[in-house]
């Protein structure tokens, strides 16, 4: 990827582009966008076919997506994290992305957020754990892997 310049216009671009699709955003509707030479997201592309095709320009689009970064302050800290995740609402084959804020007023769709997130844990846990097996570690994989599926059940309630 190339590297982002100024990322408030590129955070400003994506809001623009999400908030005309209802709040969502696709790496699909961020390389239209910026296939306009007058888009500020368009320098961010390889454009050149024999370099790189659409689908590269696809992977391009979720690293901008990704590399907006917004920081919350709570009650006892701020927490920077990604401005956009995955849409909990897009089908498991669609591409699709959410702002955090969208996720702050909507409390199912954020539970829906924070699942699928420990779901997506709970995988890397599991590949872990063979390795951890084969270092006599496994037990203790097992007991993060229980404790996080409790907490992805607690969730969902």
């Amino acid at each position: 990827m190339k590297i982002i310049k100024d990322k408030e216009i590129v955070a400003k671009r994506l809001a623009e582009i999400a908030g005309r699709n209802g709040g969502s955003l696709t790496p699909d509707l961020v390389v239209k966008d910026a296939e306009d030479s007058s888009s500020p997201l368009h320098e961010l592309f390889e454009w050149d076919d024999s370099i790189a095709g659409h689908k590269y320009r696809i992977e391009q689009a979720r690293q901008v997506i990704t590399s907006v970064r917004v920081v919350i302050t709570t009650e006892h800290k701020a927490v920077s994290t990604v401005y956009y995740v995955r849409d909990p609402e897009a089908e498991s084959t669609e591409q699709g992305y959410v702002s955090i804020d969208k996720l702050k007023s909507d409390s199912d769709l954020a539970r829906e957020s924070i699942v699928m997130e420990f779901s997506r844990a709970a995988s890397y846990l599991q590949r872990a754990r063979i390795h951890a097996e084969a270092l006599g570690m496994a037990q203790e994989v097992d007991a993060l892997i229980a404790d996080v599926q409790k907490f992805k059940e607690e969730i969902k309630v």
